[in-house]
């Protein structure tokens, strides 16, 4: 399993409700394609929404947790048909979400480093539009990411 790849990018997902029916799809399409705990993925995810948003700004969102059963980081991305109320800084909803997936390991080095090299680049007006443009394919996702961000 390679950090970052397209089995981990899902596209058009059609959420009914609020940032939590969001997470919870998160958590079934991703314990699905990984072998993981969904149950287990969804608590991690609410456990730190609960510390504060990872409702980036600018339509993002970067949900992320540390899990068992994870052998390396994994970095996934869903898009929505429709705008998510995520109680963003920006008050803006999110049509993109990027999961970090850490192992429980993990340091807590990796995990800021993953994140870090997001955050950095969502300043990037040209990257965030360049995410919108390519939401609705997968395929283009992962070339204005794998272009943008080293994951090595």
């Amino acid at each position: 399993m390679k950090e970052f790849d397209l089995q981990n990018i899902f596209t058009d997902v059609t959420v009914t409700g609020n940032k939590n029916a969001a997470l919870q799809k998160m958590a079934e399409l991703f314990a699905s394609k990984n072998q993981l705990d969904a149950k287990a993925l969804l608590k991690g995810f609410e456990a730190r929404e609960q510390e504060s948003t990872t409702g980036f700004g600018s339509g993002v969102a970067i949900p992320h947790t540390k899990i068992a059963g994870l052998k390396q980081p994994l970095v996934g991305m869903t898009t929505f048909t429709q705008p998510i109320n995520w109680e963003s800084l920006d008050e803006q909803p999110v049509t993109i979400a990027i999961a970090l997936l850490m192992p429980i390991a993990d340091s807590s080095k990796a995990h800021l480093s993953v994140l870090a090299k997001f955050a950095r680049k969502l300043m990037d007006e040209q990257f965030v539009a360049d995410l919108q443009a390519a939401r609705h394919q997968a395929q283009s996702l992962y070339q204005v990411v794998t272009a943008a961000i080293d994951f090595d």
